[in-house]
């Protein structure tokens, strides 16, 4: 290489590092956007005093959440925050390094330090998941240990860090959906295993009739008492508020304000989408590292569109498939493929690599509504999910890898390079 292609490279990656720290550190440190943890906190310290199960946001704190945020309650509010925000620290660590194992084939330093690692840390919604200090980095940890376990056939393990993760929030639990699919039924039975002995747990140290009040309130309400906030990125979120123009002090719909069109509208996307994932995965056959990794991002989103509520950062657990995604296209030379294209658009749409105050400064697209609202209301993020499925679809056709090609079923970690 020629020395100034050297030092323009280098000159490049200083740039694209010095970017990424400044907004790593405004975005994951700056906001400091504590609300709902200190509400939640409120709550379990109600809990802790009455032993009574608060139902207010029971549909998104299952009593597991209330168990292991016990301790958290009995500090003050600014020291359980201090608390949280250094654990996620901890874990994010924890997550990328699982995601290094997991990624396939080993990607060079250079590539690693060079794209994907910056392509992670200027992820918008992992950013807000940091500043929130929220528990989506224990679940997207538990989440990417599901990947892992499942590259190496730790069926038991796939099916226990799946519930795991989907007893702390519920929004995980609907990834049990692609392992039915594909009659893993090992991890089903592994799945519902460790949910039965959570449940148990839970009802002896949180009290019995708190779990009747969790799954009596488990699915969102989707009658009189429906309330279709701007950040839902579901498909009958986006659904139900696509009929209606945002305005600048109202950030939710009812269910008698939606249009009768919504329900039927989000149902038929539901359905449409589960038919696509069906198509683009298949049954037991050809389990290339590479297939599992497009298999796995198409199923995160499946799950962030099939769910009853999405709320914009909960598209932390969409990082990895872009990391990996971008890994595939880079590995394979396919950087100016349409579905490299796709994976961009989708990136742009999702994880937002400028920071939210440029958006907000442009001219708004809806006279006296911020922009950020109005991309929300309208669902561009779930529009990118839809971008991402596509990309990986795309990406998994080329070169054969839909094919039953003639690769192992399994393949070990220290081994993917070769693969």
């Amino acid at each position: 290489m020629q020395a100034w292609k050297r030092w323009a490279l280098i000159a490049g990656g200083g740039l694209v590092w010095a970017y990424t720290i400044v907004h790593y550190w405004h975005g994951a440190f700056h906001y400091q956007g504590y609300g709902d943890l200190f509400v939640l906190l409120d709550a379990v310290r109600q809990w802790l005093t009455t032993r009574q199960f608060t139902a207010e946001y029971v549909y998104l704190y299952p009593p597991l959440f209330y168990l292991v945020n016990a301790p958290l309650a009995l500090l003050g509010n600014q020291a359980a925050a201090q608390i949280m925000v250094v654990t996620n620290q901890v874990l994010l660590v924890v997550c990328l390094g699982i995601l290094a194992l997991a990624v396939s084939p080993r990607p060079t330093p250079r590539l690693w330090w060079g794209v994907l690692l910056p392509l992670a840390l200027n992820f918008r919604p992992l950013l807000l998941t940091l500043a929130m200090a929220k528990i989506e980095i224990v679940q997207l940890m538990l989440l990417l240990s599901v990947l892992v376990s499942f590259q190496q056939r730790w069926v038991w393990w796939v099916g226990a860090f799946m519930a795991l993760a989907g007893m702390l929030k519920p929004l995980p639990l609907l990834l049990v959906l692609y392992f039915a699919w594909k009659r893993e039924w090992r991890v089903v039975a592994a799945w519902a295993l460790t949910i039965t002995v959570v449940l148990v747990v839970c009802g002896v140290f949180v009290g019995f009739p708190s779990l009747v009040t969790y799954f009596s309130n488990l699915v969102l309400p989707r009658g009189v008492n429906a309330i279709y906030w701007y950040e839902d990125q579901s498909l009958m979120g986006v659904a139900a508020r696509v009929f209606n123009v945002p305005e600048a002090t109202k950030w939710h719909l009812s269910a008698k304000e939606i249009s009768a069109l919504s329900l039927p509208l989000g149902w038929t996307l539901r359905l449409l989408l589960l038919g696509g994932l069906g198509l683009l995965i298949r049954h037991r056959g050809s389990v290339s590292s590479q297939r599992i990794l497009g298999e796995w991002s198409m199923a995160m989103v499946g799950m962030l569109l099939l769910s009853p509520f999405t709320r914009d950062y909960y598209a932390v657990f969409l990082m990895p498939a872009y990391v990996f995604l971008a890994q595939r296209l880079w590995s394979q030379g396919q950087g100016r493929s349409l579905a490299a294209c796709l994976g961009m658009l989708s990136y742009l749409l999702v994880g937002q690599g400028v920071p939210l105050g440029v958006i907000n400064h442009l001219p708004s697209i809806v006279p006296g509504v911020d922009n950020v609202h109005t991309y929300l209301h309208y669902g561009a993020p779930a529009v990118g999910y839809l971008l991402l499925m596509g990309a990986w679809a795309l990406a998994l056709r080329e070169r054969g890898v839909m094919s039953p090609a003639a690769k192992p079923a399994v393949l070990p970690i220290g081994e993917y390079a070769a693969s």
